[in-house]
């Protein structure tokens, strides 16, 4: 997972050092998957609150939301992109949403722009609930409420 998270950046957080993808990976109350022949080609890692997480998206999210699931990232290796695996993975983290009655937050680069990303959720039906600006990048935070439709 560590080599697909670094093989995804910018549109992914760089985490170099595989202990920090470990701790990363220690702090997700959710790891959902995509295999092919047994081997993880695609993975999101889902974080609930009251975590010691130090993400200024994650404190920003905490701040003002009491109970969620927030999408840290989603990663899927290169040549498994376009297929619907991304679709198929917030699927399911969807369903663990509505399942616990919480709505989904993360949050998408603006500079540098992921317009791909934007598109992807809006069409999964989330919705712009605020923005921050930080000195490498700028982001936009999306929600999609636990009983929203279907898209």
């Amino acid at each position: 997972m560590h080599s697909i998270n670094q093989e995804n950046i910018p549109e992914v957080g760089d985490v170099s050092a595989i202990e920090d993808f470990r701790a990363l990976v220690n702090w997700s109350e959710n790891i959902f998957v995509y295999k092919f022949e047994s081997i993880i080609k695609a993975f999101v890692l889902c974080m609930r609150e009251e975590q010691t997480y130090h993400s200024l998206n994650y404190k920003y999210i905490s701040s003002r939301f009491q109970k969620f699931l927030y999408v840290d990232r989603i990663a899927v290796q290169e040549n498994f992109r376009r297929k619907g695996i991304a679709k198929k993975i917030y699927t399911t983290v969807i369903d663990k949403g509505k399942e616990n009655n919480l709505d989904i937050l993360c949050e998408v680069n603006t500079r540098p722009p992921n317009e791909p990303s934007m598109t992807f959720h809006r069409k999964m039906g989330f919705e712009e609930v605020g923005t921050n600006d930080f000195e490498k990048n700028s982001v936009v935070y999306l929600r999609r409420p636990c009983n929203a439709n279907e898209s």
